[in-house]
């Protein structure tokens, strides 16, 4: 009998090949490069600048809590690792005077670490169960940083946080704290980074058994899946990235306290942004965050200045009428039927 090649299994599993394979390939070349092209077309839209570039900062996010609600843990306080990854970058970057390419790892892996904490308490909670202890769990380091003023400034927040350092590529020069542009194609290139590592956690072997996971644990373990194992990995990256954005926040803000990073509006958002572009596609969390936040902040945010967070309200209920599995399912089953 002859050998069976492994060639067509190696190239299944090529990380490229899997993602030209994919059916919605195009729709991100054309996002992509429509993100790259329009500054060339508009440079002195500084105000376009800061709203993309915070909508892929918040894709980011979503993004970073689609990985846990990939194995079926719907995180209600994804606040909690922004906050602990904000105030980590910015308490050492006050108290130690470290660069915030130093800090902002090390605030994500404060992050982490909580998030650590919610794997080894939490890990038998599912469903409604783990949605509710996610949502207690932001309470506790916000009463602690709150509370402990001497250290982090309680209720006042910690201001004079320094700004993201200049970038060098030879012997260029690349201001990321005086250029809103610059600042805009940094923020782009991280959502780029992520959305690969997102593409390649949904279609890897790990990411499908966190599927398996979500739809049924015991079947899932029946087919050799390490559920507890996988679950709190997807847990750990996710807290670290969630993490990792809130340390980036702290040094684009430059100030930060306890209501702002542990609000529940930080929470929500990502959940919101990953069910409206649809969770179950590596690209739906994107989608949601480059149409809905600057459809807020450019569109009704100066018609509505009061009630303008409203959409993502509406936003969630038709959704959850008209496309229960997010508008990217929708572009799929529109472009299979052409």
């Amino acid at each position: 009998m002859g050998t069976i090649s492994r060639k067509p299994y190696r190239k299944q599993n090529n990380f490229f090949c899997r993602f030209l394979a994919s059916e919605t390939w195009p729709l991100a070349a054309v996002v992509g490069g429509l993100l790259l092209a329009w500054p060339l077309c508009f440079p002195k839209a500084d105000l376009y600048y800061q709203v993309l570039g915070m909508a892929c900062f918040y894709g980011v996010l979503a993004m970073a809590w689609n990985i846990l609600a990939l194995a079926g843990g719907i995180s209600l306080g994804h606040s909690a690792f922004f906050g602990l990854g904000a105030y980590g970058s910015g308490l050492l970057a006050h108290y130690q005077g470290w660069s915030p390419a130093v800090t902002i790892p090390l605030g994500a892996m404060v992050g982490a670490g909580y998030g650590v904490l919610w794997g080894i308490f939490f890990q038998r909670l599912r469903g409604v169960y783990f949605g509710l202890a996610t949502l207690a769990a932001v309470e506790i380091p916000r009463v602690i940083i709150d509370n402990w003023g001497s250290f982090t400034y309680g209720s006042l927040g910690l201001v004079g946080i320094p700004g993201l350092p200049d970038l060098r590529l030879g012997a260029v020069e690349i201001s990321l704290g005086a250029s809103l542009r610059a600042l805009y194609y940094f923020l782009l290139a991280l959502m780029c980074l992520a959305g690969a590592l997102h593409f390649w956690v949904m279609h890897s072997r790990w990411g499908w058994g966190l599927r398996a996971i979500r739809e049924n644990e015991a079947a899932a373990a029946m087919l050799g899946v390490n559920v507890r194992r996988s679950f709190f990995l997807a847990l750990l990256l996710s807290s670290f990235l969630a993490g990792l954005c809130g340390g980036l926040y702290a040094h684009l803000l430059g100030l930060i306290e306890p209501a702002l990073v542990f609000s529940l509006h930080l929470s929500a958002l990502p959940l919101v942004l990953s069910i409206f572009g649809g969770r179950f596609h590596f690209l739906g969390p994107l989608l949601g965050a480059l149409l809905l936040y600057p459809l807020d902040q450019l569109v009704l945010q100066p018609y509505l200045p009061m009630g303008h967070a409203a959409i993502y309200g509406v936003v969630i209920i038709a959704t959850i009428f008209f496309w229960p599995r997010g508008l990217t399912t929708c572009l799929s089953k529109r472009r299979r039927s052409v």
